[in-house]
């Protein structure tokens, strides 16, 4: 897998369904709600590392 570190500079709200397969990995794509110009990124907390649950 070929990685790009990225800076934040935006962040928006998105959805997602919370279904995963056997793996751990989302069973479908997230989707884009809407900008969020009243956060910053640094508003935003880090995502944890391996799937949740």
């Amino acid at each position: 897998m070929h990685v790009t570190l990225a800076r934040p500079e935006l962040v928006v709200e998105v959805g997602v369904d919370v279904a995963r397969d056997s793996a751990g990995r989302w069973r479908h794509p997230a989707s884009w709600h809407r900008p969020r110009p009243d956060l910053s990124p640094a508003d935003v907390p880090a995502f944890e590392s391996g799937p949740a649950g």
